[in-house]
């Protein structure tokens, strides 16, 4: 008996103009796919025949292309069609994928498998919990699985609890039933953090529901806000052994979700990007990191914007600032032959610098992809990337061949500060900033969307 595993992923926005190409993604074929996903052994130890069929995973960019989307999806789908005995099928999706002409390139992916496969196959998700589950795709799927961490450290925990509920499924002869209750909200992203109230109690009432014996999986999808389609939302989606206790909890789910949603507020001084270049200048802390959000590259943005480099470069602050992961390709290559030292003239800043160091810069997973050159514009540095990078760690300072504590500010194109830096941040100023992942809902001139939408809208709401 087979289980079919694949995985495709690309978090898409809108409003970002670089769509992701073929070479974009990472890509495994076969045996390979398992040095990425963590389900093999739950499979095999089960008795069943582990059918891998592809790993593609990209940055989050803008909307997926047909042709890009397709060279990928027909491989998935050649491998269902040549194993369509299997009994089931596990796929570790992003969940927000939006394709040119089509829409959810999950919900069209799956509604393919379903068409081939038998009835009585099941097919099992693994979701970011920053799905737009779609209305429909709960008529496909049997088993539905979500990260319970933001920022996401439980990628594995959230592939083992499909894998684990597919094979309980599957061994006790159940057929698991998923519904999908939408929570007409869409908020700041990087105001939705799972360690802290009110979502953490939330979280934890779902891991006490997936103890009960009936209940497989009970998932908080906090939505997407980046990407303008019918889809774009929250919402709960518990998987069950019957339709009346899935339904039930969702909807509960989906009504302790909704009376949250004036809870939210960011966690660190969120101000408009002059007023926290001022703040970060008039700090007493050891070093302030500022995120200029507008321009995340996590979250799609391009990452191009020179504005808060500007904004400091007219400072003429006294502290060492470090700007970090512009995305700039003509600078660095027309640049890359200068000697370290040797002065430039940046015609996008109408200002003369120096070449200060020659680096690489880091993919999502943490291989090299490229080049970076850092320019010292005085007590300033930018490092400049041929590619989007997400400066998330230390170690991409480190292979840009940059020296993180020697700067008082640094200023990194993020949401909220990932885990990883926020041991070496005195301070955190969130740079409300504009740009392909500006957070306010309001400037993002959403008109795909369902309304009414909180809070964009003011209306009452009962699952």
């Amino acid at each position: 008996m087979k289980i079919i595993v694949a995985s495709f992923q690309c978090e898409s926005n809108s409003k970002a103009r670089l769509h992701p190409k073929i070479e974009d993604f990472e890509y495994f074929k076969g045996e390979k796919i398992f040095d990425k996903l963590a389900v093999k052994e739950v499979f095999e130890n089960a008795g069943y025949e582990v059918v891998p069929s592809i790993y593609a995973v990209a940055l989050p960019s803008a909307t997926v292309t047909e042709d890009v989307y397709f060279h990928f999806e027909k491989q998935i789908e050649q491998t269902v069609k040549e194993n369509s005995d299997a009994v089931g099928v596990y796929i570790f999706f992003h969940g927000s994928m939006e394709v040119d002409n089509i829409g959810s390139g999950e919900l069209y992916l799956v509604k393919r498998i379903r068409g081939i496969v038998s009835n009585y196959c099941l097919i099992a998700l693994s979701f970011d919990a920053h799905a737009n589950v779609t209305d429909e795709l709960c008529n496909y799927v049997n088993i539905i699985s979500g990260f319970k961490t933001v920022p996401h450290t439980d990628q594995v925990e959230c592939q083992l609890r499909a894998a684990n509920a597919l094979v309980y499924c599957l061994k006790n002869n159940v057929m698991p039933y998923a519904y999908m209750q939408r929570v007409p909200f869409l908020l700041k992203n990087d105001t939705l953090q799972t360690a802290y109230e009110p979502l953490k109690s939330l979280i934890a009432e779902t891991v006490k529901l997936e103890a009960q014996e009936d209940i497989f999986t009970a998932n908080l999808f906090l939505g997407h806000c980046w990407i303008d389609a019918p889809n774009t939302s929250a919402s709960t989606v518990v998987c069950a052994t019957s339709k009346k206790t899935a339904e039930t909890v969702a909807k509960d789910l989906a009504n302790k979700l909704w009376a949250t949603r004036r809870d939210y507020k960011f966690l660190c001084e969120a101000e408009l990007p002059e007023e926290c270049v001022k703040r970060a200048i008039k700090s007493r802390g050891k070093r302030v990191f500022i995120t200029d959000s507008g321009d995340n590259t996590t979250a799609g943005a391009e990452g191009e914007s020179m504005d808060i480099l500007k904004l400091f470069l007219s400072a003429n602050s006294r502290k060492k600032v470090c700007v970090a992961g512009i995305t700039n390709p003509r600078i660095v290559h027309d640049f890359w032959e200068n000697a370290d030292g040797e002065e430039v003239y940046i015609e996008e800043l109408n200002a003369r610098g120096k070449v200060k160091v020659h680096g690489k810069i880091l993919g999502w997973a943490k291989e090299i992809i490229g080049r970076s050159l850092t320019i010292s514009f005085g007590r300033v540095d930018a490092i400049f990337t041929e590619l989007r990078s997400a400066f998330i760690e230390k170690g991409n300072f480190d292979k840009a061949n940059v020296d993180l504590f020697s700067y008082s500010i640094v200023v990194v194109k993020l949401g909220y500060l990932f885990t990883e830096l926020k041991p070496f941040a005195d301070r955190e100023l969130f740079a409300l900033s504009d740009g392909a992942s500006c957070v306010e809902l309001k400037r993002l001139n959403l008109k795909n969307i369902i309304r009414p939408m909180y809070p964009l809208d003011e209306f009452e709401f009962k699952a």
